[in-house]
This record gives C-alpha cells, sequence and structure tokens, in this order.
C-alpha cells in the first residue's frame, strides 16, 4: 500500500512541474521599447529634428459666441402710465432725445379729472388758511372763543391732507399740477439716448400696457456670450476680450468681462457671461451676432509645450530631449488639459529651461519602435 501511495505522489508532482513548464513556455515576451534613439547626420536632416526651450505657458484664449444687446442701464421702454388718446407725437425711430424731451402728448380724461380735483383742492386749502389766520387774529384779541380758533384749525388741516392727496395722485400718474385742467399728458424720454424703436400713433388710444417707445444709448453695449460650465472655473470678472461681430468682421472691438452669471441652463449647461464693449461710433447694434476670444492668463508658473512635442508610447505621454549629438531620449511626462494655440501644460518631467523636440518627434518615436520591433524579431 505504501509502495502505491508513492506511485502516486510521485506521478502528480511529475504532471505538475509539466504544467508549470509549459504555463512558462506560453507566456508572451513582446519587444521592449528602448528610450534612447541615435540619428546619423542624414537621418536627423530627413526628421528636420527641431528643438525648443521650455518656457512660461502663455496666455490661453476660449472662444465664445453671442449677441450684442443695450446696457440694461442705458436702455428704456417707454409707455404711459394714464389711458388716453395720443394727441401728438414728437418722436420717430432713429430720433436722438435728451432725458426730459417730448415724445409724445396724448389727451387724458381720467388725468383732466386729477387736475380739477387738485385745483378744487387747492383753492380750497387757500379759503381754510384765510379762516384759520383770522380766527387767530381775532382770539388773541379776544372776540372769538378758543374753541372757533380750533375749529378753522381742524379745517385747515383737513384741506392740507386733500390737496397732499391731490398731488400725490399726479406724482402716481406721472403728471404736474396744471391749474388750467387741460388734461394733457406728456410723455417724455427717461433718458439720452436714440429711439430704437416706436409704436405710437396719433389717434391711437392707449394705456399703461402699451408700449410706446424704445429708447435707448449705444456708446456702450453688451455682448451676452454662452459659457459652458466645464470652462466656468477659467473666466473670470476683468478678464480681456477681443470681439468680432459678424457684421464688421474686419473691425474688432476691445472689451472686458463684467458679469459671469451664477446660474446655469439646465438645457444647454451654459452660464452667460457679459462682456461691456465702448460703441461710441455705435457700429454694433443690438440683436448682432458676434463672437469673442476671452484672453486667459497661465497658472502662476505653470510650464508649457507645443502639442506637437508630445508623443503617446505604451500608454504614456512622452516628449524627446537631446542628450549629445544625434541622440535623444524619451522621457515621461504629467500632463495638464490642452490649451488654446496648440500648447499644453506640464505638470511633471521637465523642468524651466529643459530642450525638448517639437519638430520631428514623431519620426522619433517612429525609430524607436522600429528598433523595438527589430529586436523582438531577433529574439
Amino acid at each position: 500500500m505504501r509502495t502505491y501511495n508513492t506511485l502516486v505522489l510521485a506521478t502528480v508532482a511529475v504532471a505538475t512541474a509539466a504544467c508549470g513548464g509549459a504555463e512558462k513556455r506560453a507566456e508572451p515576451k513582446g519587444p521592449a521599447v528602448a528610450d534612447v534613439v541615435q540619428l546619423d547626420s542624414a537621418q536627423m536632416a530627413a526628421a528636420g529634428v527641431a528643438l525648443k526651450t521650455v518656457g512660461p505657458l502663455p496666455a490661453d484664449t476660449i472662444y465664445l459666441t453671442g449677441t450684442i444687446t443695450f446696457d440694461a442701464a442705458r436702455v428704456s421702454h417707454v409707455a404711459s402710465r394714464i389711458q388716453g388718446r395720443i394727441r401728438r407725437v414728437y418722436a420717430d425711430i432713429g430720433t436722438h432725445v435728451r432725458r426730459g424731451d417730448t415724445l409724445a402728448v396724448l389727451d387724458s380724461p381720467e388725468l383732466g379729472v386729477a387736475q380739477a380735483r387738485w385745483v378744487q383742492a387747492r383753492v380750497s386749502q387757500d379759503v381754510a388758511r384765510r379762516n384759520f389766520d383770522r380766527a387767530e387774529r381775532l382770539y388773541r384779541d379776544g372776540i372769538v372763543s378758543e374753541r372757533r380758533r380750533l375749529e378753522t384749525e381742524a379745517a385747515l388741516r383737513e384741506q392740507d391732507a386733500a390737496l397732499t392727496a391731490a398731488l400725490q395722485t399726479l406724482s402716481a400718474l406721472g403728471a404736474t399740477p396744471d391749474s388750467s385742467g387741460s388734461g394733457l399728458f406728456v410723455i417724455r424720454a427717461p433718458l439720452n439716448g436714440e429711439v430704437v424703436e416706436k409704436h405710437a400713433t396719433e389717434g391711437e388710444v392707449v394705456g399703461p400696457e402699451a408700449g410706446l417707445f424704445i429708447v435707448g444709448e449705444l456708446d456702450r453695449v453688451w455682448l451676452l456670450l454662452d459659457l459652458y460650465e466645464t470652462d466656468l472655473r477659467r473666466v473670470t470678472v476683468g478678464v480681456p476680450a477681443r470681439v468680432v461681430a459678424d457684421a464688421h468682421p474686419q473691425q474688432p472691438f476691445y472689451a472686458r468681462v463684467g458679469l459671469v452669471s451664477s446660474v446655469v441652463d439646465s438645457v444647454s449647461r451654459t452660464v452667460k457671461v457679459r462682456a461691456e464693449i465702448p460703441n461710441q461710433a455705435h457700429l454694433l447694434k443690438p440683436g448682432m451676432f458676434a463672437r469673442a476670444g476671452l484672453a486667459l492668463a497661465a497658472p502662476a508658473a505653470a510650464l508649457g509645450v507645443p502639442h506637437a512635442a508630445v508623443q503617446t508610447m505604451g500608454g504614456r505621454d512622452v516628449v524627446f530631449v537631446p542628450e549629445g549629438r544625434g541622440r535623444f531620449r524619451a522621457k515621461s511626462v504629467r500632463l495638464g488639459p490642452p490649451r488654446a494655440g496648440g500648447w499644453l501644460e506640464v505638470h511633471d518631467g521637465l523642468r524651466l529651461g529643459d530642450s525638448v523636440v517639437v519638430t520631428g518627434a514623431f519620426a522619433l518615436k517612429t525609430k524607436l519602435l522600429q528598433a523595438a520591433e527589430g529586436e523582438g524579431t531577433n529574439r
């Protein structure tokens, strides 16, 4: 029995050793890629190898599209505060106006009633004041009683309140006291600017719900841009922008970011960025489509290399650095996100002042891979 067990164990050991040997023989052995490539002068010329010194990452530029609008503080939608019939229109589209200029005049029965009440209140207050002054003199002379004096004072206070209420009614209607009670309501320009829309027609009956004019000032306009939320951290207030409108492709305008919205659109996943543009020549008009390049400063002490300098080998990013005449080494680098203008930010692997291959890097990579394949075939 012992002899039989010994034979079984020996058989199992032999089989296990055989399987282990088979597994070792089945392991693939790919060619090892070397890190150094050597070129002679002819190969250098053919590859067109050119070097560049690693320096600070240049400023980035992000390009956005948007629409020109009025500066919200420099545009006004003008309507009547009161119902009436338009008697005359004094302004048309394109008319330049100053604050307080007359745009139109309305006939308003409602205003006529309010003005008549003010006239009545003013007359009644004047009578009540004279009665009180007379009673005050007579009271001091002992001719009338104190009760009579108090009655005239109360009447005066009542008329004062009525006159104040009449004035407040006129103010709420946007009108001024008019002793004639004509009921003429003057619509005036609320700011300096240009009439860009007109919806007022003589003879038309209008009310507070009707927009009659839009007056806007074009010396400064806004460009509202759409910024994807993934780029939100890169854009801040004060960033300079170069703006080109489709209507003036050869005329750039220069602006600065005045606001980055705090709200992300749930559909487009963008936020609104407002660029403020001087527009003294009035070339930019609300509604125009425009493009803006925002110049973003690079992080302090950040290094950058051109995109052409970076190659991918064996799942790693590498650049080629010179190590003598015709000799180059593939050096691993850790990179940041791509930047505008074909630049990449370098987080690790290079130092300021290092030299890297920017032209011919692909040829060096190809040479390394070919050398590795040749070594694998020889094995």
